[in-house]
Formats: C-alpha cells, sequence, structure tokens
C-alpha cells in the first residue's frame, strides 16, 4: 500500500499558484500509483473558499485512481457541513471515533474543535479502547506538537491562539503506525512516537506566506519502508542573501544575477544584500544598487529587498584610515584577523563620518 500525506494547501480563489499546487499532488499520487491522498487539514483557506472551489475539486478528483481522506483544520472545519459533496472517492473525517477502513488500515482523525488540551487527551484515551491493535493504524492530526521546538511563526499566520496541542506522549498508549500531521507549515519533520511508529508534519506542499522557504514537499508512505520526503516543483520563496565586503571586486549586482540563475524556476526571491562595498573600486553607487537590485530581479522579487550595504569610499579616502590600515598589514595577525579588524575599523570610521 502506499499512501501521500500533506496539509495546509489553504485553497484560495485568487491564489492560482495553490490551486496548481494542489494539481501537482495529485499528478504525483498517480505517477507512485498510490492507493490513498490523506489531506491533514486546512485543504482550504475558508469556508468561503470551499464553497467557491468544491465543485472544481470534485472534477479534479473525479477521475482518480485513488480514494482521498480529508481531515478539518483550524482554517476550514466549517467548510463540511453534512449533505455536502466532495466527490465518490472523498471522505472526510467528522468523528473521532469512526475510522475509515481500507483493507487492513484504519485512518482515525482528530477533526478541529476548540478545546482544551486536557479533553483533547481525553479523546486520545478513549480512542485507545476502542483501536484494534491488529490493524494498521494511523491517526490524521492538525494541531500543535508541543514536543517540536520551532518559531510559532512556522505554523502559518495563525497569530498567538493555540490550536488542539498536544504532547508525543500523548499518544502513547495508542497503537499506531503514524500520527500524520497538519498545521507546521515549513517543513517536512518527524519524530519518533512513545509506543513505537512515527508522528511526520508534512509541511505545505505550497509557500502560503513567506516563511515559508525553499522546495515545499509532501510525505510519502509506502509498507515496508521507511518515510520519504517528496519535493514538489510548487511555487515557494529563496531567501537570496549577498554579503558585501569592502575589498571584494566583484560587482554586486553581478552576484545577484549568479544567485537568481541558480533558483529554482518556482521560486520567488526574498533578497537581502547587506555589508560595507567600495563604490570607488567598483565604479558603483548605493543609488545604483538599489535599482540595479529591482531592475534584476523583475517578477522574481516578492516586496521590497532588505538593503543593509553602505558605500565607505570616503572611509578609505581618509588619510587617518589609511594610516590605521597600513599598520594592519604590518601587524602580527593571520589573514583572516587583519580582515576582521578592517571590517571593524571601517565600520567605526563610517559612523563617526556619519555623525560629524
Amino acid at each position: 500500500m502506499k499512501i501521500i500525506h500533506t496539509a495546509d494547501l489553504h485553497l484560495n480563489a485568487k491564489k492560482p499558484e495553490r490551486w496548481q499546487a494542489m494539481e501537482e499532488v495529485i499528478e504525483l499520487a498517480h505517477a507512485k500509483r498510490v492507493d490513498l491522498l490523506l489531506i491533514c487539514g486546512d485543504l482550504f483557506d475558508s469556508s468561503t473558499d470551499a464553497e467557491k472551489m468544491r465543485a472544481g475539486l470534485r472534477d479534479l478528483l473525479s477521475g482518480a485512481e485513488f480514494k482521498t481522506i480529508i481531515l478539518p483544520g483550524n482554517h476550514d472545519h466549517k467548510a463540511y457541513r453534512e449533505g455536502l459533496h466532495f466527490g465518490d472517492k472523498v471522505t472526510v473525517i467528522t468523528e473521532s471515533t469512526e475510522p475509515v477502513l481500507f483493507n487492513d488500515l484504519q485512518v482515525w482523525g482528530l477533526p478541529h474543535q476548540e478545546i482544551s488540551r486536557e479533553k483533547l487527551e481525553g479523546y486520545l484515551l478513549s480512542l485507545a479502547t476502542i483501536m484494534d491493535t491488529h490493524c494498521y493504524n494511523i491517526l490524521l492530526y492538525h494541531g500543535e506538537l508541543l514536543d517540536a521546538f520551532f518559531s510559532r511563526s512556522e505554523m502559518g499566520e495563525e497569530g498567538d491562539q493555540r490550536y488542539m496541542p498536544l504532547t508525543l506522549s500523548s499518544f502513547g498508549q495508542l497503537p499506531l503506525r503514524y500520527v500524520l500531521a497538519g498545521h507546521f507549515h515549513s517543513r517536512y519533520a518527524r519524530w519518533p512516537l512513545p509506543g513505537g511508529g512515527s508522528f511526520i508534519y508534512s509541511g505545505s506542499p505550497v509557500a502560503v506566506t513567506r516563511r515559508e522557504t525553499g522546495r515545499r514537499a509532501v510525505n510519502l508512505l509506502e509498507a515496508g519502508s521507511e518515510p520519504v520526503e517528496l519535493l514538489l516543483d510548487s511555487y515557494h520563496y529563496e531567501e537570496l542573501k549577498i554579503e558585501l565586503e569592502p575589498h571584494a571586486t566583484a560587482d554586486p549586482l553581478t552576484l545577484l544575477e549568479e544567485k537568481l540563475s541558480l533558483l529554482h524556476p518556482a521560486a520567488k526571491a526574498l533578497v537581502m544584500v547587506s555589508g560595507l562595498f567600495d563604490g570607488e573600486t567598483l565604479g558603483i553607487t548605493e543609488e545604483e544598487i538599489s535599482a540595479g537590485i529591482r531592475q534584476i530581479a523583475g517578477e522574481r522579487l516578492v516586496g521590497e529587498p532588505v538593503e543593509r550595504y553602505y558605500d565607505v569610499r570616503l572611509v578609505m579616502e581618509d588619510d587617518l584610515f589609511k594610516k590605521l590600515a597600513e599598520r594592519l598589514k604590518e601587524a602580527d595577525l593571520s589573514h583572516a584577523e587583519r580582515d576582521r579588524a578592517l571590517e571593524m575599523a571601517i565600520e567605526a570610521f563610517r559612523v563617526v563620518k556619519t555623525c560629524s
């Protein structure tokens, strides 16, 4: 049996790149000949988006050779009212005590609710009494794993509210092969469960916010094999950082062109240029660098670039600085130590000249 696990597509009628990512996931599921596609929460960005896009989703999944199981998340839990049709091969888990059966596999779920951690753990204890230990049990979950030392910002744009928080020990009494989770956007992540098996966040398969950097992925599960992170070609962001050095001879804009040429075709660039440069030697000004960043990056640039660079030509021409630089050349320092001391001196002189 093969399974693809994903979450947090946040389908939005105004965000075509997210629909394109959904199409890529479906194509990949067909290419890998999977039996099940598991979507662990926040398939839609809102219940309004679900109303607009449900018919398109039915069409997309109508010819699927696999079944799809959807778990409601905190963004779209109101989208799955009784009687709504998402496709003949689609099942929505709305009850935590009723598994979806697939041969010897039982897929359980914890649909989103506004409940305390204590009450949620009570649900898990009740599940432990009804799960068949002889079956291959998977639990779908959309919430925060408190054992994971990640930033709240990696959850997407959720503010300070906690969503169905649990710990790995919360699952200790359950006969689970996997807990497959959503809500954690930024990357694929995996932890061992106390009773064996794994807890896995797939990460979002498309960048929903600028915090989801790097290529996106889904989680592939196959009986008898370790889980595999499968990279996608979907829309995502890449941090593109250029650190300038006062004695470098490379043109900053040439460096930017080189880095842009290495980006994945589906990537958008979050550009940061920082450091010190000698405008006299390079024949370029701060204004020209700023304009060049926008021209060269063009449509691949997301938002405003972070610009923390300074032209140090006035410092380099200062007589006192020249004397200090000569002394540093004569000092008994390693090459790295001399460069670091020179950079510190340049920065100090730059600040003094700016304030004078």
